[in-house]
C-alpha cells in the first residue's frame, strides 16, 4: 500500500497516536523484563516464584531475556517509524502471549504470569480502545 504524508496509507484513515504510543508501554515492560532475565536471572527468579537453580539447568532463563529484548527493539521501531501496518500485529502476537501464559499459568499455579498477562492485556485494551475509529479489516 502507498504511503502518503503523516501516518496515512492512500484510501485509509490514519492510525490514532495513540496506538503507537502503546508500542513505547510495550517497549517498556518488556525491556523490565528482559534486561534482569537476561544480565542476573538468579536475582530474579525468586522474587517471580521460581527456583533460581533453573538458570543453572538451562539457558532458557537467559534466552527469554534476549527475546523479550528483541521485541523491546521491534515495538521501539514500530513507534519510531510510525509502521501502522505492524500496530494490528503486535495485538494479534499479545492476544498470543495472553492466552499462552495463562494456560502455563493454569497448569502451573506461578501467580508472576497472571500478573503478566494482566500487563500484556492492559496493552492490548489500550491498543484496540485507540484504534476504535480505524477499519481493522484494512490491515488484515
Amino acid at each position: 500500500m502507498a504511503r502518503t504524508e503523516g501516518s496515512r496509507i492512500a484510501g485509509g484513515l490514519a492510525t490514532p497516536k495513540q496506538a503507537f504510543y502503546w508500542q513505547l508501554y510495550i517497549a517498556s515492560y518488556t525491556g523490565l523484563l528482559g534486561v534482569p532475565f537476561l544480565f542476573f536471572p538468579r536475582s530474579v527468579l525468586p522474587l517471580i516464584g521460581f527456583d533460581p537453580s533453573m538458570v543453572d539447568q538451562a539457558p532458557f532463563v537467559r534466552l527469554t531475556g534476549m527475546f523479550l529484548l528483541c521485541l523491546t527493539l521491534i515495538t521501539f521501531r514500530i513507534w519510531q517509524k510510525k509502521i501502522e501496518e505492524m500496530v494490528l500485529g503486535t495485538v494479534m502476537i499479545r492476544l498470543f502471549i495472553i492466552v499462552t501464559v495463562l494456560t502455563v499459568w493454569i497448569t502451573g499455579d506461578f501467580p508472576f504470569l497472571f500478573m503478566v498477562a494482566g500487563i500484556v492485556g492492559f496493552g492490548v485494551l489500550g491498543t484496540l480502545w485507540s484504534l476504535r475509529s480505524v477499519n481493522l479489516l484494512h490491515y488484515v
